[in-house]
Parts: structure tokens; C-alpha cells; sequence
């Protein structure tokens, strides 16, 4: 019984000798795998943390607003600053180069619906508030406004136009159109048939 015994541990130790080098491999290959494993969960909460706290739309936006303001400040800076080169230079005077008030103020056209008629508001600003400078014609439902001026200003004139149409809704009382200055804006009231 004892050689029974002896034989069997021999076989056992026989069958070790024989797989050893395929559990060194396994043992390799998991502590591969667990390294790896580990690295890539460290790297990923490295890379959540950073696109958490440099692409969260909240700050993104904040950082876009915050560099558009610093582009426009520049711009304005460098703007005041070629004005100010003007003032050194003796032949040229601000005055010569300065655009009338009436110039940076484009014609504005307004429409809205209000108790049951169609208004279109004119600003008359550019036409020195004269409601007589700007008229409509109406063809069909197609309604015309337009205005001319000449403006005259020390050493400056020019001519202001515009023209626009505007389709009337399909129950507008063409007949009834009236034109009334309201102030520095001028108003065309289309009344609207039930």
C-alpha cells in the first residue's frame, strides 16, 4: 500500500513538473490583464475628469462669450485708435471724415396685428420726420411702401430711398387704407374684413 502511495505522489509530481510552465503562463497572463485593467480605469477617470471640466457646455459657452467680448473690446480699441491718428495729422480734419447722425440710422420697418387691422410702422427718422416723404401704392394684395429724401447736411448731401412689399393677408380692406404719423414713426393701417 505504500508503493501505491509512493506511486501516486510520484505521478502527481510527474503531472506538476509537466504543466508548470502553463500556469506560469496563466499567472503571466492575469497579472497582463489585471495591469491593463488597471491602467485603463485610471486613464478613463482621468479623461472623464478632464472633458467634464473643459467641455461642459456651461463653461464652454461662458469661455465663448467671455473670448467674443475680448475680440470686440480689442476691435473697438483699435477702431478709437485710428480716429485719434486722425487728430496728429494736420491736413485731415474729423470733421471732413465724420458720417452724419442720419447715415447710421437705416430706414426700420415694422409690421404687426392689432385689433383686427394690419400695421406697418415706418421710422421717419432718415426722412427729417416728414410722414409725406413716404407713400404706398396697392396692387391686388400686394402693398407697396416707399420714400425718397435728399438730406443736406454742412458738407454732405445725399439721397435716402427704400421700397418694400408686403402680401396682405386675404381678408384685407385695400379700400380702407389709411396713412398717420404717430410721433417719429409713421403707421399704415390695413383694416382686416371679418
Amino acid at each position: 500500500m505504500e508503493e501505491n502511495n509512493n506511486q501516486e505522489l510520484d505521478k502527481k509530481h510527474i503531472c506538476f513538473e509537466g504543466h508548470c510552465w502553463k500556469k506560469c503562463l496563466a499567472m503571466l497572463c492575469a497579472a497582463f490583464l489585471g495591469g491593463f485593467l488597471a491602467f485603463y480605469f485610471v486613464a478613463d477617470q482621468m479623461a472623464e475628469r478632464y472633458h467634464r471640466n473643459f467641455f461642459n457646455p456651461k463653461h464652454f459657452e461662458k469661455r465663448m462669450f467671455h473670448d467674443m467680448d475680448k475680440m470686440y473690446k480689442r476691435d473697438m480699441k483699435a477702431f478709437d485708435d485710428a480716429f485719434k491718428k486722425f487728430d496728429k495729422i494736420p491736413a485731415i480734419k474729423n470733421r471732413d471724415l465724420a458720417m452724419p447722425v442720419f447715415m447710421m440710422d437705416s430706414v426700420k420697418i415694422k409690421t404687426e396685428f392689432e385689433d383686427d387691422k394690419f400695421n406697418i410702422i415706418i421710422g421717419l427718422k432718415p426722412f427729417q420726420d416728414d410722414a409725406d416723404k413716404v407713400n404706398y401704392n396697392v396692387e391686388g394684395r400686394k402693398l407697396t411702401v416707399f420714400g425718397n429724401s435728399e438730406v443736406k447736411d454742412k458738407n454732405f448731401e445725399q439721397d435716402v430711398a427704400f421700397s418694400q412689399d408686403f402680401i396682405l393677408p386675404e381678408n384685407a380692406d385695400t379700400a380702407n387704407i389709411t396713412k398717420e404719423k404717430d410721433g417719429h414713426k409713421l403707421v399704415i393701417s390695413v383694416p382686416l374684413k371679418d
